[in-house]
């Protein structure tokens, strides 16, 4: 039988993650989120692909997705049928508040002592690609549908 891998084996601890307090506007998380990429040893791009949100008592509120960047900067325009659709900038998108953007940490989540299984579960059901992971209802990491796909041999 193959032993089950932990999330605390596969998370990235939140020391070693990007955080942003709820006040700070959209533009901000831009730049910080900017700070995480660079380039691996065939040129692609890698980097967080959110930030952890924490209230002015350092809790954990939410997380903001490069998804929710997009949405909280650039905006929908209907064209005619024979068109796809297409965006342009929003100039109040940056100057938004993240807590505006954010999805609440309540929404989904989970415990360092629940399974693998469950991650999946709540990926699937929730349609995201990262989850707050708590100890105690304080976060200790993120885990991301990237981090579970590498091993995902092991649960199969």
């Amino acid at each position: 039988m193959v032993k089950m891998i932990s999330i605390r084996e596969i998370m990235i601890p939140v020391s070693e993650y990007s955080v942003i307090p709820e006040q700070a506007l959209v533009g901000e998380a831009i730049d910080q989120l900017k700070k995480s990429f660079h380039r691996d040893e065939r040129g692609g791009l890698v980097g967080h692909r959110s930030l952890l949100v924490t209230n002015k008592t350092g809790e954990l509120v939410g997380i903001v997705t490069l998804r929710n960047i997009l949405k909280a900067v650039l905006t929908k325009h209907d064209l005619p049928d024979h068109y796809l659709w297409i965006y342009s900038v929003n100039d109040s998108g940056a100057s938004m508040p993240v807590k505006g953007v954010m999805r609440a940490a309540k929404i989904a989540f989970v415990d360092i002592e629940d399974d693998l299984y469950k991650v999946i579960d709540l990926f699937l059901a929730k349609k995201v690609n990262s989850l707050p992971v708590l100890e105690k209802g304080k976060p200790v990491g993120i885990i991301r549908t990237i981090d579970v796909f590498e091993i995902i041999g092991m649960l199969l």
